[in-house]
């Protein structure tokens, strides 16, 4: 019954998802499967991704996306899939910013690059290779100036986050490229590791005259309290809400699962964006994951999957008032110091 009905909204959901990211055509030759999926997921509660607005004169998009150990063998195959996909994810955008993570070498990071819109011409990327083979990194396109940059090496991190203070037009914040250890699914490990990294951003912000917006994108292996609910770990009472980690001042975004099970279809709610409060009040526009039906049409096409995640992308004002009603200004680069 819940198929038919799926089906008889058909139509309706597909004029829907021409609102979501770089939305592209569906026509007679592309797979449906996913449709369905996601019209399933509504009536079990799922909310859809919501609309990540084109970029205008004022805003700015974050992109972060777990490229799953891209590295110096990539096939030409997934190579197409992600820049298909980064393609979607980042379509219509102004200034851009794309936080990676599992970038395996140098090589990787080349890689990613190449696949950036115009071949990665005019992007500025930051990457530190270390033995690890789940490195972050940060590219900025153009409009973006990147203020300073680097690893932060924290004792009881094993995947050491990748950090950058950006300047957009009228504002300015720092923002970490994260990924926290799986350990098995030990929530308690990725737990810990958030809670290092917390420390130092409090630490940061504790600064006189520090600039209070953050933004920490990644792959957290944790839930928000209502990803948790979305979840086929949902039953898993070791598994910690992510929010228990974060303390006063922060909030996690993103309730969809991003993180994927077999070829379609996404698992667990792994992927988010914690902004601090000031971000938020002033900054954000809009978080969620991108349409999974967009890359899925880009791995169509290229033929093999990009990553065992969905990206997710965070738009946000970089000039005007923001929704504090306040007009945005420039903070200064504090991290830097």
């Amino acid at each position: 019954m819940l198929r038919a009905l799926a089906i008889l909204l058909l139509t309706v959901s597909l004029s829907a998802h021409a609102q979501f990211v770089g939305a592209a055509p569906v026509d007679s030759t592309a797979d449906l499967t996913e449709t369905f999926r996601n019209l399933m997921d509504r009536f079990r509660g799922r909310k859809p991704p919501p609309p990540i607005p084109v970029g205008g004169g004022d805003l700015g998009r974050l992109v972060s996306w777990n490229v799953q150990t891209l590295g110096k063998k990539a096939s030409k195959a997934k190579k197409s899939a992600l820049r298909l996909g980064l393609g979607r994810a980042l379509a219509g955008a102004g200034p851009a910013i794309l936080a990676a993570q599992e970038v395996a070498n140098d090589q990787g990071a080349e890689t990613l690059a190449r696949q950036l819109p115009d071949g990665g011409r005019d992007w500025t990327q930051s990457f530190t290779d270390t033995s690890d083979a789940m490195n972050n990194a940060l590219y900025f396109g153009p409009g973006v100036r990147m203020d300073c940059s680097g690893n932060l090496n924290l004792p009881g991190v094993m995947h050491p986050p990748h950090m950058a203070h950006v300047t957009v037009g009228a504002a300015d914040f720092t923002v970490l490229s994260v990924h926290l250890t799986y350990a098995k699914g030990d929530a308690s490990a990725s737990a810990a590791e958030l809670k290092a990294i917390m420390a130092w951003v409090r630490a940061q912000a504790a600064k006189p005259g520090a600039d209070p917006d953050f933004v920490i994108a990644g792959d957290f292996n944790l839930a928000t309290g209502e990803g948790k609910k979305l979840s086929k770990r949902s039953g898993d009472r070791s598994w910690e809400s992510i929010e228990d980690s974060l303390g006063k001042g922060f909030t996690a975004l993103v309730d969809e699962p991003t993180s994927r099970h077999g070829r379609e279809g996404a698992s667990n709610n792994y992927d988010h964006f914690i902004v601090s409060d000031d971000f938020r009040s002033e900054e954000l526009v809009v978080a969620g994951a991108v349409s999974s039906v967009e890359v899925a049409l880009a791995e169509r096409e290229a033929g093999t999957r990009a990553s065992d995640h969905y990206p997710i992308a965070l738009t946000f004002r970089k000039s005007g008032a923001g929704p504090d009603g306040k007009a945005i200004a420039l903070d200064g680069a504090s991290t830097c110091r």
